[in-house]
């Protein structure tokens, strides 16, 4: 599962959705739950205890329902709100980009017939209500996301759940899905079955509140009054608490109060969760209005904060934050950030969908300057769509090694020349050559270089960016506006816009937009961001060459494919690549356990706090 994240002073880390070669079929037998069983163990490991973990600024989870559509599929909705709640059926591991087969709720996939048959065997799970979780449980969310279509959040043209011919449930433990063709198996388990999560069919398969529960979801006139029901539900954050949907969850933990951006959302643990039991008492996010609203609460001590983060721009007094009781661990993110260019905007859409024009943005993006500047050195340049940590890492191709487009103000406006513009330092560049020839399809002669950047607020190292990016661009006459908003208002704004519904505005007024950026998966292949279509691509960027590449990868029997994908995106740049801080975790000294500050599921990502405890 892929899942936007904001940018962040001190990153965050985490897989969500698509990268690294694994062994495919790597399996380990039962639920051993191996660090967490060792932990338990261990002399001196308390019972008890609150958590007070440190939400990204302006960036409060607002959305409970797992099947969750591009607009609210967040990293801070799924990985740190609901998979408290309602897992992931296969939860990826804090270690390295694998899934975690060991800690997952069902066994790892089996596959056969030549790779076109996979059958998933779950583990012993119930539901809070005493009610076994069964393969109905993962038919219901399956039909659930049929019903969505286009504007689920793990959508692809052609991907899960439409690339398989039929489904089965020969037993409530078992689930059997005939593919349409073989697939590469850690792709097809990293990125299609991954996206699954299991839901209540027993409790939520209903067309409203006080109706009865049925099957209503097998048709899909009702299952989309079902999905209807459910999203109006979830649209009422003030009953996220209360409310009997919600209490009904096979997760370690229960929602017991809920404060959206204005308070801490408190979760207790789930009495009747068939995992390894939580060893805190309880477990609070506490929302922030900035990055150094967060750094005072931070420098109170651990009172305030159990799990927090140092701001880039705070790295220098790390050492009062260890003399508060804290220890600080630096790790790099898998994922990478970016500024997506709208290519549909009817103002400016035509200038975005020209190569040479993102080119010209990536020169003006300096992120040599930005990582030692504004990130103190904690940070890793984006070149392309794959990650360059950990190095290595057998995605990363010889031309992503390097900047093919470096901070260059000449070179910017060369390409600029090039293409029938006059060039105006210092001004804004206006198009004197309008056409294919000069500059562009659909450009129009006069047309000036001018272009609104909507990115979030309250983060002070993504400001220091955005600040030197609009001067940069300035120097080769292209004039950016910027405009900050919420991360949330960013995300709401910015990602509707993959399908636009109003005929009258099709393709948004954002013309620039940057959140943050977007964690992976354990297979990077492209296929939810680039591909035409795709839930992520709300640029609506579209290269036929490209879709075919990342179609490619699903049944390859190596690399090649993803290689040739890669090398055309760092070419075309359909995003405008930026630098990804480090996390760099503050966690009191005491704290343990699991996946605690790991640079993959740990800290802001998947966070998995059932496993985390005190030491005496």
């Amino acid at each position: 599962m892929q899942s936007l994240h904001q940018r962040v002073p001190s990153a965050r880390g985490l897989v969500a959705a698509a990268a690294g070669v694994m062994v495919a079929g790597a399996t380990i037998a039962g639920f051993v739950g191996a660090p967490a069983a060792l932990a338990a163990k261990q002399a001196g490991v308390q019972r008890g205890g609150v958590i007070k973990f440190a939400e990204q600024p302006e960036a409060a989870p607002n959305y409970i329902f797992p099947e969750t559509t591009s607009a609210n599929q967040t990293l801070f909705n799924n990985s740190q709100f609901i998979n408290l709640m309602y897992p992931l059926l296969y939860a990826p591991s804090p270690d390295q980009p694998t899934l975690d087969w060991a800690h997952s709720m069902a066994y790892p996939p089996v596959w056969s017939d030549h790779n076109t048959v996979v059958t998933i065997h779950l583990r012993h799970y119930m539901w809070s209500d005493g009610v076994p979780v069964t393969s109905r449980d993962l038919m219901f969310y399956i039909n659930l996301a049929e019903a969505e279509g286009p504007t689920w959040g793990n959508y692809v043209p052609g991907e899960f759940p439409y690339n398989v011919k039929s489904f089965s449930t020969p037993n409530p433990d078992t689930l059997v899905m005939v593919l349409d063709k073989a697939f590469n198996p850690t792709w097809y388990d990293d990125n299609q079955i991954g996206e699954i999560t299991p839901i209540p069919q027993h409790a939520w398969d209903k067309e409203s509140a006080n109706g009865p529960v049925g099957n209503y979801d097998e048709t899909p006139q009702g299952a989309k009054k079902v999905l209807a029901f459910l999203q109006k539900e979830a649209a009422d954050t003030s009953t996220y608490a209360t409310n009997p949907l919600w209490k009904v969850v096979d997760g370690p933990f229960e929602l017991k109060s809920f404060g959206g951006a204005s308070s801490p959302d408190v979760f207790v643990p789930n009495p009747h969760y068939s995992g390894p039991k939580p060893y805190i008492s309880e477990f609070e996010e506490i929302p922030f209005t900035s990055s150094s609203a967060e750094f005072t609460s931070l420098k109170a001590g651990p009172s305030a904060i159990t799990y927090g983060y140092v701001p880039t721009e705070d790295i220098p007094a790390i050492p009062s934050i260890k003399a508060e009781g804290y220890k600080i661990t630096p790790a790099p993110t898998w994922g990478f950030d970016y500024i997506i260019p709208n290519t549909k905007n009817p103002q400016v859409g035509a200038i975005l969908s020209q190569t040479y024009i993102r080119q010209v943005l990536a020169h003006l993006t300096d992120q040599t300057t930005m990582i030692q500047h504004f990130m103190d050195g904690y940070g890793v340049p984006t070149y392309g769509p794959t990650p360059l940590f950990p190095k290595g890492n057998p995605f990363v191709t010889k031309e992503e090694l390097t900047n093919p487009y470096p901070f260059s103000i000449a070179a910017a406006e060369a390409l600029l020349r090039e293409h029938g513009w006059k060039v105006v330092p210092g001004g804004v560049d206006v198009c004197e050559k309008p056409g294919p020839s000069g500059c562009g399809a659909g450009v129009a002669k006069g047309q000036k270089l001018e272009l609104t950047l909507l990115y979030s607020s309250g983060i002070t190292i993504m400001q220091e960016d955005t600040d030197l990016f609009v001067s940069d661009a300035a120097q080769a006459g292209v004039k950016i506006i910027p405009e900050a908003k919420s991360f949330n208002t960013v995300v709401s704004q910015v990602q509707p816009c993959v399908l636009p519904k109003d005929k009258n505005t099709p393709y948004c007024s954002w013309q620039l937009g940057e959140y943050g950026g977007i964690s992976l998966s354990t297979y990077p292949s492209g296929d939810g961001l680039f591909e035409t279509g795709a839930a992520f691509n709300a640029g609506q960027y579209s290269n036929p060459t490209l879709d075919r590449y990342i179609k490619e990868v699903f049944t390859a029997p190596n690399l090649q494919p993803y290689y040739e994908y890669e090398n055309l995106v760092i070419h075309d740049e359909p995003w405008i690549w930026q630098p990804v801080p480090d996390n760099i975790f503050a966690t009191v000294s005491n704290l343990a356990g699991y996946g605690l500050t790991s640079e993959f599921d740990g800290g802001f990502g998947y966070i998995e706090p059932q496993f985390w405890y005190f030491t005496k």
